[in-house]
């Protein structure tokens, strides 16, 4: 890159424009393979595998 070049210069006018206005995340989001999803802790809270009744506090007096 000489001197006078600007990096806008280099890029096609598609790529500035996705730089410029990025999609919304909620759009992305949706678009990603359900594995990544629920592989991402990020994206999806970890589950506990065992069942609700198992709760002492919830049982009823016997």
């Amino acid at each position: 890159m000489t001197e006078n070049e600007r990096p806008e210069d280099l890029l096609s006018p598609e790529v500035l424009d996705k730089i410029k206005h990025p999609p919304a995340i909620d759009d992305v989001m949706q678009q990603l393979p359900t594995e990544e999803v629920t592989g991402n802790p990020a994206m999806t809270p970890p589950m506990h595998d065992t069942p609700m009744d198992d709760r002492s506090d919830l049982k009823r007096d016997e």
